[in-house]
């Protein structure tokens, strides 16, 4: 839902409690809700306490063709000192959702018009949300909020009513999330060691995939396979996919060193970015640099391609990175 790829789970040293009568449920309870509600905390330090890392969103277009390929100038399209994150293309290409922070404290949803460049409020509450993306059938917008109780749920806006989230059951201590279809749900749960969960949407049933995993989700353009990252240790992390019917797992490659943002072109090629190079990836070759923005913007991480895989947008630090 935020920057923190992996969120410090060192809990809090805490003082014994102890009650008289030897109460040992009591206490146990009080110290689970405690380690939840830390763990919650720690996850969330990084943007509400810690100085906000300043990061604008880049656009520029793809022309493809007989696997080469060709891009514009990125354009800063927010252009402002402060958090601009997490872009989402609409499913019709015409604009880019994304992720505001102007106080320090509070997140909400805005959107980029690409033909007319202007941006535009889609959520204006007392609580943060993060993670915007389209539900399957387009009648919603999904993020993760983080409701004024501290916990990290996931909740779907209605497009006719923004005002009206729809809470989705048992999504609690959750950070990203990727739609598989109008029923299933992969979801980054947030702990000592983050996992891969499976939601049903229509039992709420949740069913664990793997753990120690990266942020980043993307579906394939045939909707067949999940791929995410999972982080084998410091320093091997590997692209894995997820079939969407069996739910068996297959290791894709290893990504780019120190990286774990990726994103999918309609053909199936994977586009990875390190510093200010962007690679694809060759089955026989493996990642080879394919743009160097190094003359436009700084070093980027977060990538996004709209649907038919003429647009690419950016996530780069214009100030100092953290």
């Amino acid at each position: 839902m935020n920057t923190v790829s992996d969120a410090n789970t060192n809990l809090c040293s805490q003082k014994t409690i102890t009650f008289r009568h030897n109460k040992k449920k009591i206490a146990i309870k009080i110290l689970t809700i405690m380690n939840k509600f830390f763990i919650s905390f720690l996850f969330l330090t990084n943007i509400v306490f810690a100085q906000l890392p300043d990061t604008d969103i880049f656009l520029c277009r793809i022309n493809s063709k007989e696997g080469t390929y060709n891009f514009s100038k990125p354009e800063n399209i927010t252009n402002r000192k402060g958090y601009d994150n997490q872009p989402c293309f609409t499913p019709d290409g015409k604009k880019i959702l994304f992720v505001s922070i102007f106080d320090s404290t509070q997140s909400d949803i805005y959107s980029y018009d690409i033909k007319s460049r202007q941006i535009k409020q889609v959520t204006k509450t007392p609580v943060s949300e993060y993670s915007p993306a389209y539900t399957p059938d387009n009648k919603f917008i999904s993020v993760v909020r983080v409701d004024a109780d501290s916990g990290q749920r996931f909740y779907k806006l209605p497009l006719n009513s923004i005002e009206n989230p729809v809470l989705l059951k048992n999504t609690d201590s959750i950070g990203y999330a990727g739609w598989i279809n109008d029923s299933m749900l992969t979801m980054f749960i947030l702990g000592q060691a983050h996992t891969l969960q499976l939601l049903n949407i229509n039992t709420s049933e949740r069913r664990l995939i793997a753990s120690d995993i990266g942020r980043c989700m993307k579906l394939s353009s045939d909707k067949s396979k999940m791929y995410f990252v999972l982080k084998s240790n410091e320093k091997e992390w590997f692209i894995y996919s997820l079939d969407c019917k069996d739910f068996s797992l297959s290791r894709i490659t290893q990504t780019l060193p120190n990286n774990e943002d990726f994103a999918i072109m309609p053909d199936g090629t994977f586009f990875m970015g390190m510093e200010s190079k962007l690679y694809r990836l060759d089955p026989l070759k493996g990642w080879i640099e394919i743009a160097d923005f190094s003359s436009s913007l700084p070093g980027f991480y977060r990538i996004s391609i709209n649907e038919n895989g003429t647009m690419l947008a950016l996530v780069a630090f214009t100030g100092k990175k953290p």
